[in-house]
């Protein structure tokens, strides 16, 4: 897990131009210009206690695969979410960035609760959740995405070790 550079902004317009990666997120596939008007926050960021984290994730042989994200979410409780690229679905890559996240989570964050959002027939990131002990607590329609979206929340790692 990196700190994003204002070098990342081509590669993140890759992995968040695609639709199949961004099906599966609350945006739409993105477009170069909102790219470039996202990165200064995006950047500043990591100074601000409040502001949205976003690292990019990387493998020592595949080099950069996706994006994790840490910030304060609509509920209170601050959200995390992941999503990587296309190419690396399928291969145990989600659970990976998730553990390198919710280690950054145990060293900086250990008494806060958190909550996640994967859509219900995204069963591969609704099993990574439940691996790192995130409970379903809600399940409503998304009128925006129209389907079915599930809300999880998580103990403080202090209250829930990471698991295995």
């Amino acid at each position: 897990m990196r700190s994003l550079t204002p070098d990342d902004e081509i590669w993140l317009f890759d992995l968040e131009r695609d639709p199949e990666v961004m099906r599966y997120t609350d945006r739409d596939p993105q477009t170069l210009a909102q790219i470039q008007q996202q990165m200064p926050a995006l950047l500043a960021g990591y100074d601000n206690p409040d502001g949205l984290k976003l690292w990019v994730v990387t493998h020592p042989q595949l080099g950069d695969i996706g994006t994790v994200a840490f910030y304060p979410g609509e509920s209170g409780l601050y959200e995390v979410g992941y999503k990587l690229g296309r190419r690396h679905w399928g291969q145990g890559l989600g659970c990976g960035a998730m553990a390198v996240l919710m280690g950054w989570v145990a060293e900086h964050h250990p008494d806060d609760r958190l909550v996640a959002e994967a859509f219900e027939r995204n069963t591969a990131s609704t099993r990574i959740l439940q691996r790192f002990g995130f409970i379903l607590t809600r399940r409503f329609f998304n009128e925006e995405r129209q389907l079915w979206d599930q809300q999880f929340e998580r103990p403080s790692i202090n209250e829930l070790p990471l698991g295995e």
